[in-house]
């Protein structure tokens, strides 16, 4: 028995071939060219972006029912080479997060800072010492300059132990009112010394003696050995002033430390 064939032969049945273009919504195939240049774009992009270090984020925008896109906007998946889908894709090239390079800090210059805003206050509490009701009752008839000098390194420097006139064995300005003694020791006394002969002239000393040494203002010039621990001004600073009208001017805290 022999077999029916068809005229047609094996191809005689094929499928109906449908025209993708004819479909509602449908845009006419771009040729195969064109797509080649969209898809070699975007792996350029992609290929691009991750050679600098990024990344690659492409969203999809959700889409109902059918719309007309300007056909630049769309690249064929890349994931289906076989299929006819489409994405409406947006690439964005995201950079890697990096930390924020730390600030250089200048140790040297914070605490060069800090050094020079607690000098700035302690000056300003000395300017605000300088002006102290400070109890004189004790110096005796001193001359004014005298009692304006004692008032001003008292109040500085918190020092109340204080001698005016007073009668001495040997020669001295005591008694006439012209010499001052601030009884202190160590530290304190050098920095007393150093602000009355830095005020020399504003506050009218002649002379300051201070551990057993005395200065006009030219330096220091080593004394006799008088004996003992008072007598060689260990233990105060001794201020002679001049006669006459005394300082010129007012002393100045910024020289005194």
């Amino acid at each position: 028995m022999s077999r029916h064939r068809s005229p047609g032969g094996r191809n005689a049945h094929q499928r109906p071939v449908v025209n993708a273009a004819a479909l509602p919504g449908a845009q006419a195939p771009q040729p195969a060219r064109h797509r080649a240049q969209r898809e070699s774009a975007v792996r350029n992009g992609m290929a691009a972006a991750a050679a600098a270090g990024g990344a690659l984020v492409v969203t999809v925008p959700a889409m109902s029912g059918p719309a007309v896109v300007p056909d630049d906007t769309y690249v064929r998946s890349v994931a289906a080479e076989t299929d006819d889908v489409r994405m409406i894709a947006s690439i964005v090239p995201v950079s890697a997060t990096q930390e924020p390079e730390p600030l250089e800090v200048d140790v040297a210059g914070l605490v060069k800072g800090a050094g020079l805003y607690e000098e700035a206050r302690a000056l300003e509490e000395r300017r605000a010492a300088a002006n102290c009701d400070a109890d004189l009752s004790d110096l005796g008839p001193v001359k004014p300059w005298v009692r304006a000098a004692a008032r001003f390194l008292s109040c500085i420097y918190d020092e109340r132990d204080l001698i005016g006139v007073a009668g001495r064995s040997r020669h001295s300005d005591h008694p006439t009112g012209l010499a001052l003694d601030l009884m202190v020791r160590g530290d304190k006394g050098d920095r007393i010394a150093r602000c009355a002969l830095a005020n020399q002239e504003e506050l009218g000393v002649e002379y300051v003696i201070w551990k057993q040494r005395i200065n006009y203002g030219d330096g220091w010039e080593r004394m006799q050995d008088r004996g003992g621990i008072t007598e060689n001004h260990y233990d105060h600073v001794h201020i002679s002033f001049k006669r006459g009208a005394g300082g010129d001017g007012a002393p100045l805290v910024e020289r005194c430390s």
